[in-house]
């Protein structure tokens, strides 16, 4: 996922990097490194259960989306 897409996954689910950061159990800067040009040396691509999982989130996965439990 391209870091453009992945801001764009969170702005649209109106969240900040530090509210993914914990979400997905890293440090800030963890998360920033997943949302910097991907010619840095920094960069840390998501993996594929972060990818799902945002994905999910956002409502854009292609098979699936997530219900509120009652």
């Amino acid at each position: 996922m391209k870091p453009k897409t992945l801001k764009a996954l969170r702005n649209r689910l109106q969240m900040t990097q530090k509210q993914m950061a914990e979400l997905f159990g890293m440090s800030l800067s963890s998360w920033q490194r997943k949302e910097i040009t991907t010619t840095s040396p920094n960069y840390r691509p998501v993996n594929g259960g972060e990818f799902i999982t945002l994905l999910l989130l956002a409502g854009e996965h292609p098979d699936y989306k997530l219900e509120k439990k009652n």
